[in-house]
């Protein structure tokens, strides 16, 4: 929890201080730490009153070396249930108005696509929380919606998001529940500790593309990452992750992040993105434009020139000698 300091003054000299919690949406409060803590600060001489938000450490020491050894965190509150009810209100409303779009335009890269997304993805809680994990400069690379539809046999078989281009420093998958994640409706599953190497994988097609599957995963040691609405769970781009269908009579509604160092390197090619706090080197990364709007046309002409100059991403993969990219709404008029 934060802690909401009432300085109330006696005299302009003398202050008492009170404590009360108040909610900031954040499930990590630990001894071993200093909270957030928002000081309002009053005077009987007059009316004015100031407010000073003390941002420090968020995450415990504790949870800092479980990332590190586990390669994930889970149950991290971010969101309140009124903005995921408000995103995915957002989100219906465009399936429900461009039923023909849907399946291009929640895929690779929705953040430059929706001024709502883009916004959702920069909360500044989470991004300071990310910024605790792999540092203060920060490109948001990717954003993707995963929605599974009720009784959906929809299912992604276990994989590393960095098995076709690696990155280095690792990038950090965040996975938003804008509804529930539970074992019925197909949450994320994860190795815990496979962080460490990139196994041997096969490459399967999905959504117009090829995707790299883990061979063989010893599937004794997984840990279903059950988030509430509103938390999230991140986790290593090279821990092994997956999940199963939805059995359940209602959608299992998430979007899916990447952040990643803005001092990293890919493997291959060259990646791109959006740079949302601190700085970075056009050198290694291709300037990803923030939306203007919500599905505009220039928004839709951005993306598609994005992934036209920097087509080599992990989740497109790296092309081969004379390959050209190929993404759905590449050639749209």
């Amino acid at each position: 929890c934060s802690r909401f300091c009432s300085i109330v003054g006696g005299d302009s000299n003398r202050f008492t201080v009170t404590n009360r919690n108040y909610d900031t949406g954040l499930n990590t409060c630990d001894r071993d730490r200093t909270s957030p803590s928002v000081c309002l600060i009053s005077s009987d001489f007059g009316s004015i009153v100031i407010y000073t938000l003390i941002m420090a450490k968020i995450l415990s020491e504790t949870q800092l070396q479980q990332f590190q050894s586990q390669g994930f965190l889970a149950g991290l509150d971010v969101f309140s249930v009124r903005k995921c009810e408000e995103f995915r209100s957002r989100t219906e409303e465009f399936e429900h108005h461009h039923p023909d779009d849907v399946s291009w335009a929640l895929d690779i890269k929705c953040n430059l696509l929706f001024d709502w997304v883009y916004e959702l993805s920069t909360f500044p809680l989470l991004l300071d929380i990310i910024s605790e994990l792999i540092g203060p400069n920060l490109l948001l690379t990717n954003s993707i919606f995963r929605i599974k539809e009720p009784l959906s046999s929809t299912h992604y078989g276990w994989h590393q998001d960095a098995a076709r281009i690696q990155v280095n420093p690792a990038f950090v998958i965040v996975y938003v529940a804008i509804s529930d994640a539970t074992t019925e409706n197909g949450c994320l599953r994860v190795i815990p500790g496979s962080n460490e190497q990139i196994e041997p994988f096969h490459l399967t097609s999905y959504a117009e593309r090829q995707v790299a599957r883990v061979s063989h995963v010893d599937e004794s040691n997984a840990i279903d990452m059950v988030l509430r609405q509103g938390q999230v769970g991140i986790f290593d781009c090279n821990t092994i992750h997956g999940s199963s269908s939805n059995n359940s009579w209602k959608r299992r509604f998430a979007l899916v992040n990447d952040y990643t160092p803005a001092a990293a390197q890919q493997s291959v090619g060259t990646g791109s993105g959006q740079l949302v706090r601190g700085s970075y080197s056009k050198k290694l990364w291709g300037k990803e434009p923030k939306p203007q709007g919500s599905f505009t046309k220039n928004n839709i002409i951005g993306r598609r020139e994005i992934l036209n100059s920097y087509p080599e991403n992990v989740l497109m993969g790296p092309l081969s000698e004379g390959q050209r990219p190929s993404f759905a709404d590449q050639h749209q008029s």
